[in-house]
């Protein structure tokens, strides 16, 4: 069965601006766009909100190179085209935000928890990617 959203003719750009819009309605104090180099695609989004007063900044990436490969795994015809898979891959990003916000809406989690793994720590790694590396490790405990 072909992933989620790959007939969708909804602009990216259209998928981003919801993104952004429903981000601001649940209280983001800011948005951010990271851009590609060279082809001026948003390679990610970044959104801040507050945390016990504090600003707490979060980076969404699109990662569309690697949803190209699993389109193309999938035996989706338009997998080369690189237009179509940036399109498809923000249309599934936005549902994924959209489904986090509606978790969030139920008041069973707090905000910055379903964005948690997104949140940019020191060194300007999210905590994922500190995790990833071995970076961010529990000690043993008591």
């Amino acid at each position: 069965m072909p992933i989620k959203n790959y007939t969708t003719i909804v602009p990216a750009d259209r998928s981003i601006q919801e993104i952004q819009d429903a981000l601001v309605k649940h209280g983001a104090s800011g948005v951010l766009y990271e851009y590609e180099k060279g082809t001026g695609r948003i390679a990610a989004l970044k959104f801040q909100l507050i945390v016990e007063g504090k600003g707490v900044s979060f980076s969404l990436p699109v990662s569309w190179r690697k949803f190209q490969e699993v389109i193309r795994n999938q035996n989706i015809k338009r997998w080369d085209d690189e237009d179509y898979v940036y399109r498809v891959a923000w249309r599934c990003i936005r549902d994924w935000v959209l489904a986090q916000l509606a978790i969030y809406e139920t008041e069973i989690v707090e905000l910055p928890q379903v964005f948690l793994p997104f949140a940019i720590g020191k060194g300007g790694q999210t905590l994922y990617e500190q995790i990833k590396d071995g970076q961010f490790l529990l000690g043993p405990g008591k």
